[in-house]
């Protein structure tokens, strides 16, 4: 109470003091000469004009600074090819030039190649994910590992990350290069399922919209327009887009409790279940209760829902359920195929391994671990980004802002829709 009264005398005394002045200065004013009262006059006019030109100069010169920035800008899109899953060619300029030396420069990468060591060769059928790591350019220098680089980065949020995701997928990048540069940035904040997750739910959304999936709903609600929904789950904000697949979801389900039984109506179940495991993926971010209940719907309306069994351990993870966790863990070891379902069973692997590690179980832990070790190598999604790898990114996201309704407007555009691999 005593603050408030402080304030209040300090606030009367400001304004009397106000009041007072002004009326001394009018009076002051009235009493001059014609003269000198036209004098002060001039004398005012000149200082707010030198106010006016020194502001107008100030901000010429900030527009000077911004227009010549986005000059320079501009001079290195123009320079750097900036498709994050270009092909960057190989050139040997250590090997000395003789005789023997092929004209074929194909011939002369084959026979390097060959004389490899076996650790040094990469299997065809694995995937190339680092972005021709260690390649030579037309400056003839060679990319050094940025590994210490990486660890000097602010770790940033998988929320705050979901504008450059939907960059990335308008510019036609692959997942696990979305996810490789996503989990550069993250710098372990987030699990690599919850990246792997987060990318698939984004594109498997705007796969949904491209279709017209939201278009046939038949409801009573307002519902808002699918690029505005994309909009704003590039901005961070995921609620337009659970709006649209909660109306969906519902809209499903009454169609489906219509329908006889049969193949078709096991597979509107299973589309469904998993239009709620995206819906859960996409509210992890505000409410992760909200999102267990996402995911709980998801299993039963398919109980053999390994996505959504992977999902919900990870909830349940989060909110030190332990037991619960690894009872969802072990059902997606259970309900899992290897080779439909190697992510899902990688992550199972490897949060049940750092339970059996805390528990004393060593040797189960180890083999987990192992397994789970091995195809986040393969995918390659922990491998660090190279220098001019990370100087691409910062170029992109330095005009994602400004550039995001393009960017939409681009991914909306039926020639550039995105692949669903399969998903539905």
């Amino acid at each position: 109470m005593d603050n408030i009264f402080d304030l209040s005398n300090f606030l009367h005394f400001v304004t009397e003091f106000a009041v007072s002045a002004y009326q001394r200065s009018a009076a002051y004013l009235s009493e001059l000469p014609q003269h000198k009262l036209t004098a002060v006059s001039l004398f005012l006019v000149l200082i707010a004009l030198l106010f006016v030109f020194i502001l107008v100069w100030y901000v010429k010169t900030i527009l000077r600074a911004i227009r010549e920035e986005k000059r320079k800008e501009q001079e290195i899109m123009e320079n750097i090819d900036v498709r994050l899953d270009r092909r960057i060619p190989q050139y040997d300029f250590d090997e000395d030039i003789d005789a023997e030396t092929p004209k074929n420069p194909q011939e002369k990468i084959f026979n390097k190649e060959k004389n490899k060591k076996p650790k040094e060769i990469i299997k065809k059928n694995t995937p190339d994910f680092d972005w021709e790591r260690h390649k030579y350019f037309d400056d003839d220098e060679r990319i050094g590992s940025s590994d210490v680089l990486q660890y000097r980065l602010k770790p940033q949020k998988l929320e705050t990350m979901l504008g450059l995701i939907v960059d990335l997928l308008e510019r036609g990048v692959d997942e696990p290069k979305i996810a490789q540069t996503i989990m550069f940035k993250n710098q372990h904040l987030n699990s690599e399922d919850d990246i792997i997750q987060t990318i698939t739910s984004i594109k498997f959304f705007v796969y949904l919209c491209l279709n017209g999936r939201f278009r046939k709903i038949n409801s009573d609600r307002l519902l808002p327009q699918e690029t505005t929904a994309v909009f704003h789950i590039a901005r961070g904000d995921c609620s337009l887009a659970l709006l649209l697949l909660e109306t969906m979801i519902d809209n499903n389900i009454a169609k489906i409790n219509s329908m006889r039984e049969g193949r078709e109506k096991d597979r509107k179940w299973s589309e469904t279940s998993n239009c709620a495991t995206i819906f859960g993926t996409l509210a992890s971010f505000e409410n992760t209760i909200l999102a267990i209940g996402a995911f709980e719907l998801a299993i039963e309306l398919n109980p053999r829902n390994v996505t959504a069994w992977g999902r919900i351990a990870d909830m349940y993870n989060r909110i030190e359920q332990t037991e619960k966790a690894v009872w969802a863990y072990n059902n997606v070891l259970n309900l899992a195929d290897e080779v439909l379902y190697t992510q899902q069973i990688a992550n199972a692997n490897k949060m049940l391994a750092a339970y059996y590690r805390e528990n004393n179980r060593r040797d189960e832990a180890e083999i987990m671990s192992g397994k789970s070790r091995r195809y986040y190598d393969m995918v390659g999604i922990n491998k660090p980004l190279t220098e001019r790898e990370v100087k691409i990114v910062r170029i992109i996201e330095s005009n994602e802002f400004d550039n995001m309704e393009t960017i939409v407007d681009n991914l909306f555009n039926p020639q550039k829709a995105p692949e669903t691999d399969g998903y539905v």
